[in-house]
């Protein structure tokens, strides 16, 4: 780039990046959840039998078992196998009925109407019904920041008799069934939802629809699931996420093992049935192991360092900026990621597999520049305060991409105090904007755009941009996949001048899984209905 991004005015900094899209490849469609990898094992597919316990290596205890309450994936993936949505997705990630049987939508797209399916109980017993949808989403309005993004535009949300309400909007809402597919926006009994309010959701309130209830709940050692007897499955085939879900297992225990080695190893030697997040160098052992298939799970997350942006040194645009211009982003990702197969470069925040990809912001990523990263520090007076930099070795790659950027900022002037924890207290201090300035992170790449939790400025990190809001009440309100594509890239645009984040590139996570589990789909998101025990 032959102009210094500092010196880029909002307009012509747009202009530079709209230049790339004539060259952009949009992809139709993404891989399926389950989609194989070149050249890797997958776990045999046949009819499990019921019965017994699965152990699940988990990267370090949650930070809550309420969904709702935090966007860790560590929480998603361990509960939704027990609370479930109206809408969940298929092999395509497109939204599909789940706990709805089906939904209307009218012409502008103001006005949704769902109906439930019948006979769907609580781990409770009670029947799911409309009043406990009303206040599931009522309550989901408050507590998430997604949420909140969608009761902002409702205008009300009424039942109509025991199996259908209806949602309607101020404005055009057409994306509702993207913010609806996700577990957090899960089904509640009514009485639970309106006591609890705002407020996390206690153990002993843990009751949701799916195939398994919580049973136990010890911190720091298992969390215990147990088939739901009476669950209510849907008849058509499993899709994706969607359709039939088979509890084959009596029991599945969460059990949090901070250590990767220790995960890889547990898994190698039968303590473990499944481990997550493992370190790509740990790839050819688990290869040479004949009782365990190693699984590399892509498209999968975008990763990098998010700034506090409510107050501090990155309030100011040319230290963010600063921060970019001091690094290479592959080195960084190398030290995070290891081996190349296990990732990939790039300025998007759409997976190429997606057809939301565009490339824009190419012309300032990976682009480093010290001397210029040091004109941006001076003109924005920085004094040498040390970065209060939050960081985990939980996850491996957070902890490493850290240390690589406290390599390359010292070098160019920067002052970084490294300050590691467990993720959960992680979760917590990035909460509070007098508790850091900067944190690592990820994201889901094979998602809808609009779904990047960054972009509700109530998030940690706190991103308020009044071009960012407002391309996204557009892309709220959007239902032409052309125009949705087309305020992407304007999205992609203003992310990469503003730098709220930066992204530094795609990674593909590794796990594994003992061979005596069988029918398992190797999924984005894990979970582990329709597997169980060979027969």
């Amino acid at each position: 780039m032959s102009r210094r991004l500092e010196n880029v005015s909002r307009r012509e900094f747009l202009g530079l990046a709209g230049a790339a899209l004539a060259g952009a490849a949009l992809a139709a469609c993404a891989p399926g959840p389950s989609a194989p990898q070149p050249g890797a094992q997958q776990p045999t597919q046949a009819t499990p039998r019921r019965g017994g316990v699965l152990k699940v290596a988990i990267i370090g205890e949650p930070p809550a078992l309420d969904p709702g309450f935090t966007t860790a994936t560590i929480t998603q993936n361990t509960m939704w196998h027990v609370f479930e949505p109206l809408l969940t997705r298929d092999s395509k990630f497109t939204p599909i009925p789940h706990l709805a049987e089906k939904y209307e939508v009218n012409s502008d797209g103001t006005k949704f109407t769902f109906h439930l399916r019948k006979g769907v109980l609580f781990h409770n017993e009670k029947e799911f019904t409309a009043e406990d949808a009303v206040a599931s989403l009522k309550r989901w309005g408050q507590v998430s920041g997604r949420g909140r993004q969608v009761f902002a535009r409702v205008e009300t949300i009424q039942e109509n008799d025991r199996y259908t309400f209806t949602i309607n909007f101020k404005q055009p809402t057409g994306l509702l069934p993207e913010f609806l597919a996700e577990v957090e926006a899960m089904m509640l009994p009514k009485e639970v939802a309106e006591r609890v309010g705002k407020d996390r959701l206690p153990d002993e309130l843990i009751i949701g629809t799916g195939p398994y209830k919580l049973v136990e709940h010890v911190v720091d050692r298992y969390i215990r699931l147990q088939r739901f007897e009476k669950y209510a499955a849907r008849e058509e085939p499993p899709n994706g996420y969607g359709g039939k879900r088979v509890a084959y297992f009596d029991e599945i225990r969460f059990i949090p093992v901070p250590e990767d080695s220790v995960r890889a190893d547990g898994v190698g030697t039968g303590e473990y049935h499944f481990a997550e997040s493992l370190q790509p160098d740990q790839y050819p052992n688990l290869q040479a192991n004949p009782n365990v298939v190693p699984l590399i799970v892509k498209p999968y997350y975008q990763y990098g360092p998010h700034f506090n942006k409510k107050q501090g040194l990155f309030t100011d645009v040319r230290m963010r900026r600063a921060v970019l211009l001091s690094v290479n982003l592959e080195q960084i990702m190398t030290a995070g990621f290891g081996r190349k197969e296990f990732f990939r470069l790039g300025p998007e925040i759409a997976a190429p597999e997606t057809a939301f990809y565009t490339d824009v912001g190419k012309e300032v990523y990976n682009k480093p520049d010290p001397e210029r990263a040091k004109q941006l520090m001076r003109e924005a007076g920085y004094d040498g305060r040390p970065i209060r930099w939050l960081s985990t070795k939980e996850y491996f790659y957070n902890y490493n991409m850290a240390l690589s950027f406290k390599d390359q900022l010292e070098k160019v002037g920067f002052k970084v105090d490294l300050q590691v924890m467990d993720w959960a207290t992680l979760v917590r201090r990035r909460s509070d904007p007098n508790e850091y300035d900067v944190f690592i992170t990820g994201h889901p790449t094979y998602v809808h755009p609009i779904r990047q939790v960054y972009l509700d400025g109530t998030w940690p990190g706190w991103w308020t941009n009044p071009k960012k809001d407002e391309i996204v009440s557009r892309m709220m309100a959007e239902t032409d996949l052309e125009k949705q594509k087309q305020l992407v890239r304007e999205l992609q645009q203003v992310q990469w001048e503003d730098v709220p984040w930066i992204k530094c590139g795609e990674a593909f996570t590794l796990r594994a899984i003992r061979k005596e589990i069988v029918n398992y789909q190797n999924p984005t998101d894990w979970f582990f209905w329709n597997c169980g025990f060979a027969s």
